[in-house]
């Protein structure tokens, strides 16, 4: 009995110090180090300056000249002699209607002014007449009445007939009634006259509208310009105050943008000061160099409209176009340009010191555009963001590749320590 109890134990002995043999007499694998990754990235240097940040705006083309030509009257279009997108000069005629629906009506309007002065003249005769007639009839009067004070004293002495007075008093009646109406005709007079010039003045009136409705029935270009749009043809009958074609004035071309309301108060005050504001406009083939003229008097919820002039190339840009306007804001100190990938969010950037990340707060300012100067046919350079920051010093390295997993801490590689090196070089020769 012991020894079949005793077998199983040396068994288990036995294993246990060939497993303990095994373990001690096994090859050891070497520790594996896990090195940290150190990411390649590439830098920019702080260099504060004094800059004039950008704002871009985006805003339309249009003129202070626009000329819409209206029918000045009902008539028939005789000629079309323009097309949609030509250039005309001052002077051309670009549209003309038939001068027959006009010119009969200027002719009865000279000869309705013709036929009041010619009453006019008539009337000054008349009232001339009545006046050498009224110094006649006073002296008939007078004359009937001596007549009629020797009919009566011959009566009172019994010398004549009662029938006699009667008849001189009858002509001194009708000879006063008589000078009554000729004095009347001339107290009348200056109302007569008044009455045939207003119908006069309504006549030339009348005249002066039709003779410039005969003009205006001839459309010319009034200045050197670009034809916007026809709208009639040739043979096309039209109304009265029909819009016929627009033209306008390449040379007072001007471009409206929206100013933020955020920035309308610097802008205000640097104009105020005296200052030019400047800028560039692009509309994606061409760029030109503008200048803020003047804001405009109405506000609304979004901003504030701005109107900017341009300098050179307006025949490059059409009215009612979209341009991209970017607005140099005055000067600032302590500025530093990074490019825009060196930003995470709108304040937040990395600062590599001794090969490590570190998180800086920032507040952004604007653009900077490289390409201050208009180059025709080229496209902007790629911008800068402009920033300040009293954490970043001058010389400081900025992370200017931008890293998805990038936080404080993350260990970099940009060649900082060749570039410092470089620079204590140039500055010790």
């Amino acid at each position: 009995m012991l020894k079949k109890l005793f077998i199983p134990i040396i068994i288990f002995v036995l294993a246990m110090v060939f497993f303990k043999t095994m373990i001690a007499t096994k090859d050891k694998t070497p520790e594996i180090t896990i090195d940290e990754h150190v990411w390649r990235v590439e830098h920019s240097l702080v260099d504060k300056q004094t800059l004039s940040p950008t704002i871009t705006l985006y805003g339309r083309v249009e003129t202070s000249e626009l000329l819409n030509a209206a029918a000045p009257g009902a008539s028939q279009v005789a000629q079309v002699k323009v097309k949609e997108g030509d250039y005309v000069t001052a002077g051309q005629l670009m549209l003309s209607l038939d001068p027959a629906d006009f010119e009969p009506l200027l002719l009865q309007s000279e000869g309705r002014v013709k036929e009041l002065q010619a009453l006019l003249k008539s009337e000054a005769l008349r009232h001339k007449t009545n006046l050498d007639s009224l110094v006649n009839e006073k002296k008939l009067l007078h004359l009937s009445e001596k007549a009629l004070s020797r009919a009566e004293k011959v009566k009172r002495q019994k010398l004549g007939s009662i029938s006699e007075t009667e008849q001189a008093m009858q002509q001194v009646e009708l000879r006063r009634l008589s000078y009554n109406k000729v004095q009347f005709l001339v107290a009348e007079h200056p109302s007569r006259q008044e009455q045939i010039e207003a119908r006069l003045m309504q006549a030339q009136a009348d005249l002066a509208k039709n003779r410039l409705a005969l003009e205006r029935s001839q459309i010319i270009a009034p200045f050197t310009g670009l034809v916007a749009k026809v709208n009639v043809a040739q043979g096309d009958r039209v109304n009265s105050n029909e819009k016929l074609l627009s033209f306008y004035s390449t040379e007072h071309l001007e471009i409206r943008a929206k100013l933020p309301v955020n920035i309308l108060s610097e802008i205000q005050q640097s104009m105020q000061a005296g200052q030019s504001l400047s800028g560039t406009a692009n509309n994606g083939s061409h760029q030109t160099v503008i200048s803020l003229n003047r804001i405009s008097g109405e506000a609304q919820a979004s901003g504030v409209d701005a109107i900017f002039s341009m300098s050179a190339g307006k025949a490059h840009f059409r009215m009612g176009a979209i341009v991209v306007v970017h607005l140099q804001r005055p000067e600032r100190d302590n500025l530093i340009k990074v490019p825009y990938q060196a930003m995470y969010g709108r304040d937040r950037l990395y600062r590599i010191k001794d090969n490590r990340l570190q998180l800086v707060r920032v507040k952004t300012v604007g653009e900077y555009h490289p390409d201050n100067e208009p180059v025709a046919g080229h496209a902007l350079q790629k911008p800068l963001l402009l920033i300040q920051s009293a954490e970043l010093k001058q010389g400081d390295a900025i992370l200017a590749t931008h890293l998805p997993n990038a936080f404080s801490g993350l260990k970099v590689e940009s060649g900082l320590k060749d570039v410092l090196s470089d620079a204590r070089d140039r500055t010790a020769k």
